[in-house]
């Protein structure tokens, strides 16, 4: 092996080469980096060569302490042959290297390979070569090579790839071989076609197609069937026309829509669209020669001239994206068997548009839950709105009873003096002795009646001024009226104020609490009597009307007092809002809330003859579809 043993940055070291007969000191060389031609048998821009090259450089970038100085070179004999261009090409080459001293030669493929071979002692004299990328049977066929030459082969094992396709398709006998009009298409063929035959017993029939240009090519492919029917395809530099390919091209353009899948023993014939094979890693490939390469430059003895590196295994590869196009089950497939375009679980092909909806979903999970935290906070508040509101409404009871308290004293106090007036009565006659059945009788019922009228102004008190639930049913409009009506009859003759009352709705229900709605007659009827206190004594006229009006009844309490200007009607039933000196505000604001409640309405207009009409709507009980439950009746007040 010839090498350099090193390279000092100062350049004074002395350059030794190890050959087969002993070791060879040269002269001191300057601090430069190695320089390295890459002599390649296919063009450049073929993927194959790209890859390899570029693997080649970065390898020898990285190992060596300088890097390398590389310069390329190609022959493109796989596309065009080498034999007619070989003169120009040493002539150029010879040329352009005289003087230049080199320090390793690789050459990539047959055609620069043999090139090396013929004319390395003529343009690179005394140089190494690396011959990489070679197929171990080219090089049984070929011979010798110099002593200065370290081989690096590769193994193309097309019997694996068989086993391949006949564990995907265990039922297809016949063989399809796509091949080129070059002569290493030819080349390739022939060895399929032999490796095949030696497993008649599986591939019973084998068939060649050669050359054939890329819209033939489709056509028969679109008409095979993948249970009968496998494909393996080799290389196609050239067509039958003449037209020149990279390989891999021809495995773009036929695989993507071929209803069979398509073998072959090069790695990029896997990414572009073939289904399995037993291939060759061309970038791995480059890998490797870049490090035993490197290895050379800097004196490693293992790689002597002459030596042979061991060849490069062919290695299982499926694309499982095509495999699965057509339907065919990858599970046949050892566990060794490197998968490739294996489709993403959907969490990870689709982790963003997941990341999105999870995102709306837990910032509409947080909103559901800010707003039923919200809905919840807003029962508590409209329940204790609703308590707040009860209380008040209770406590206007209490202030309107108060207001009815001198009446309600007279009321309560007459019957009491009749009775007591009885029973003075009934205890003188006893004492006579000339006492009357009949008279006493006449006396205790007296006592009996008035005593009756007494409780039943307790009774009505006690039940405006009791805290209760409110309870909704269907109650008689026109009853329920005319008790609250014989409260307000006390307080009217106090004050010495008329009350006509025309209660016209017979048996007509609403459905109502009769507390609540007496305690609306109440209130509307004190705030009429308050609004006549200063009115003529002709004037003095309460009137308390019932009727039907549409689908629901109305109560209708007008009286002839000052009336109210035109620009505050609209203000009467706001809370806090009062025209008397001491009035609260409250009375007609809690009147519309008890309208509101019971699904009714309540206004307030002037009347043409002066005074002011309160009207008070209630639907019909038959009107209502579903009873008003508590709960409801309190969120609505509120």
């Amino acid at each position: 092996m010839t090498g350099i043993a090193g390279r000092t940055l100062r350049g004074a070291v002395s350059l030794v080469i190890f050959t087969l007969c002993g070791v060879v000191t040269l002269p001191a060389l300057s601090a430069e980096p190695p320089k390295v031609v890459l002599l390649t048998g296919g063009d450049p821009m073929q993927a194959a060569v790209l890859m390899q090259t570029q693997a080649i450089r970065s390898v020898l970038n990285a190992e060596l302490p300088l890097g390398s100085e590389t310069f390329l070179d190609t022959l493109d004999g796989l596309r065009f042959g080498a034999d007619w261009l070989t003169p120009e090409l040493f002539a150029l080459l010879r040329k352009k290297y005289d003087g230049q001293h080199i320090d390793l030669v690789i050459a990539i493929g047959n055609y620069a390979a043999e090139f090396a071979r013929t004319h390395h002692a003529a343009i690179w004299p005394g140089t190494p070569v690396l011959v990489t990328s070679v197929p171990e049977a080219w090089l049984r066929r070929t011979g010798e090579f110099p002593s200065t030459f370290v081989l690096m082969p590769y193994r193309i094992e097309i019997g694996k790839t068989l086993a391949i396709a006949e564990s995907l398709q265990p039922e297809a006998t016949h063989l399809v071989v796509i091949g080129g009009s070059a002569e290493l298409d030819a080349r390739f063929s022939d060895e399929i076609v032999e490796a095949a035959a030696l497993r008649r017993d599986k591939w019973t029939s084998i068939e060649r197609w050669e050359g054939l240009p890329v819209p033939e090519l489709r056509s028969r492919l679109a008409k095979l069937d993948k249970h009968t029917t496998a494909v393996l395809y080799g290389t196609q530099y050239r067509d039958q026309g003449g037209r020149r390919y990279f390989p891999f091209e021809l495995v773009n353009r036929t695989a993507e829509d071929a209803p069979v899948p398509i073998y072959g023993w090069y790695a990029n014939y896997i990414d572009q669209g073939a289904a399995a094979g037993a291939v060759y890693d061309l970038e791995e490939n480059g890998r490797m020669t870049g490090e035993i390469a490197a290895r050379m430059l800097m004196g490693d003895k293992t790689y002597q001239t002459g030596a042979v590196a061991p060849a490069l295994p062919a290695r299982c590869i499926a694309n499982i994206a095509v495999l699965r196009r057509l339907g065919i089950s990858e599970r046949s497939l050892g566990p060794d068997c490197k998968w490739l375009n294996v489709p993403l679980p959907p969490y990870r092909e689709y982790w963003k548009e997941m990341a999105v909806a999870l995102f709306v979903i837990g910032a509409q999970a947080f909103t559901i839950v800010a707003m039923l935290r919200q809905r919840r906070e807003r029962r508590i508040a409209e329940r204790k709105a609703a308590t707040r509101h009860a209380d008040l409404t209770r406590a206007s009871r209490i202030a309107t009873v108060g207001e009815l308290s001198a009446s309600i004293a007279h009321e309560v106090g007459q019957p009491l003096g009749a009775i007591l007036s009885n029973v003075d009565a009934a205890d003188l006659m006893m004492q006579a002795s000339d006492n009357s059945d009949a008279e006493l009788r006449e006396i205790l019922t007296d006592v009996r009646r008035d005593a009756l009228r007494a409780n039943d102004v307790i009774v009505r008190l006690r039940a405006l001024l009791q805290k209760q639930a409110i309870t909704f049913a269907p109650v008689t409009f026109d009853t329920v009226l005319e008790r609250a009506t014989s409260l307000v009859r006390p307080e009217a003759r106090r004050r010495g104020i008329v009350v006509h009352t025309q209660f016209g709705t017979n048996e007509a229900q609403v459905l109502a609490d009769q507390v609540q709605l007496q305690q609306v007659l109440l209130n509307l009827a004190i705030n009429a009597l308050d609004a006549m206190e200063n009115a003529e004594q002709e004037d003095r006229e309460l009137s308390i009307t019932t009727r039907i009006a549409g689908d629901g009844l109305e109560l209708v309490i007008s009286d002839q007092g000052i009336g109210i200007p035109q620009d505050n009607v609209d203000q009467l039933f706001e809370a806090f809002y009062t025209t008397k000196e001491r009035g609260t505000g409250l009375g007609l604001s809690i009147v519309r809330s008890i309208a509101e409640a019971h699904r009714g309405s309540v206004y307030a207009r002037r009347r043409s003859g002066g005074g002011t009409e309160f009207v008070l709507w209630l639907p019909l009980a038959s009107t209502m579809l579903n009873p008003v439950h508590c709960a409801d009746i309190e969120t609505a007040s509120a």
